[in-house]
């Protein structure tokens, strides 16, 4: 009975440690916005590849909190400008 408790008393601690364990970092955060952003803009191969080194390094408008924004985030085609 003793060891039961022991066990429960455990499994509780645990159960109420994993929500801070699991709590979204800056990093986590950064992440879940640029691959909102990538899938937004249908992004694939080399062009979402670069467009994730960009947003994740901080240097896209994507990771700029929301109520920041004051106009949509440019995509990469925007960036590039033609060669005269």
């Amino acid at each position: 009975m003793r060891q039961f408790i022991h066990t429960l008393a455990a499994a509780s601690l645990i159960a109420l440690a994993a929500p801070a364990i699991a709590a979204d970092n800056p990093q986590h955060q950064r992440m879940r916005d640029c691959n909102a952003s990538a899938k937004e803009k249908v992004l694939k191969g080399d062009e979402r590849k670069a467009f994730m080194k960009t947003c994740l390094s901080g240097k896209h408008s994507a990771t700029i909190p929301a109520a920041a924004k004051g106009k949509p985030p440019a995509t990469l085609a925007d960036k590039k400008s033609p060669k005269s």
